[in-house]
């Protein structure tokens, strides 16, 4: 607007010059730009000759159509120097949008690589955590399953020494059969499932229900010597007891057949269920069962 207005004075000023001239005086124009004032039209008069005053009016409007001309031009100055200011300050502001925009995603990339950071970390964390109490869980399985397996091994231990110092008969006691062949160092435990399924196949074919059956230590000791000793006879805890040369369950239940009072005790039909145990040595196969 200054740089309007201080056109707009100097156009008018330029108007009252040409207008003075136009009536014969004389003027001189004076512009004080520097201080920013209104343009200053100096005017001195002279005396009109008659020449003067005769081309006067061709000087006055050759004079106002250069006014007139100059007041447009310089009205598109302005005009263009507004174009222009109100051009940069739009793209001022929009240059200030574009870094506030830039600063703005440039902070919004930082908080998500930060959150991604502590994401990860965290995550890092809890998976050491969980390999941690995976291996402490591992170590306390390895050390549990070493402390069964010495466990096992002092009672299998205890067992050894315990039948080793059961002093078995020097011959078969009397009463007692001779199972020729047989006896020795080495006897084990041996086929007490066969034994009790070889029986329940044999009550199958006449009809009965099978029976229960369970493993006894004590039938085991028994079956044990005698496999040693090489001999059978009744400890009195059991009701029948045998012995055969192929090492067969089957074979043994056929034997226990051939005897009236063995195959008696095998169709029993007031029991439920047998305790058995079985011993071989080099080839023979000892047993001795007890039915309830």
């Amino acid at each position: 607007m200054r740089i309007w207005d201080r056109h707009s004075r100097m156009a008018t000023a330029l108007v009252v010059a040409t207008a003075l001239v136009a009536t014969g005086a004389s003027a001189a124009w004076s512009d004080t730009r520097s201080s920013g004032a209104t343009p200053t039209a100096i005017v001195t008069l002279s005396p009109i000759s008659p020449e003067a005053g005769a081309g006067a009016p061709s000087l006055a409007s050759s004079a106002s159509s250069s006014v007139a001309r100059a007041a447009v031009a310089i009205r598109q100055s302005a005009a263009q120097a507004a174009a222009a200011a109100k051009a940069a300050a739009e793209q001022a502001a929009k240059k200030a949008a574009a870094e506030k925009a830039a600063k703005k995603a440039a902070a919004k990339k930082a908080a998500a690589k930060k959150a991604a950071a502590k994401k990860k970390a965290a995550a890092k964390k809890k998976a050491a955590a969980k390999k941690k109490a995976a291996a402490k869980k591992a170590a306390a399985k390895k050390a549990a399953a070493k402390k069964a397996a010495a466990k096992k091994a002092a009672a299998k231990k205890a067992a050894v020494k315990k039948s080793a110092s059961i002093k078995a008969p020097t011959k078969v006691p009397s009463g007692g059969l001779v199972c020729r062949g047989s006896g020795g160092p080495g006897a084990a435990e041996q086929k007490v499932s066969a034994i009790g399924a070889a029986i329940n196949s044999y009550r199958a074919s006449h009809g009965l229900k099978k029976l229960s059956i369970s493993r006894s230590s004590t039938l085991v000791g028994h079956a044990k010597t005698m496999a040693t000793t090489g001999g059978i006879w009744h400890s009195g805890h059991e009701n029948i007891v045998a012995c055969v040369s192929d090492d067969s369950a089957s074979t043994m239940v056929t034997a226990w057949s051939h005897s009236a009072p063995h195959k008696a005790q095998m169709l029993r039909k007031d029991v439920s269920h047998m305790t058995v145990g079985g011993a071989a040595n080099d080839g023979w196969l000892f047993g001795a069962v007890l039915f309830s």
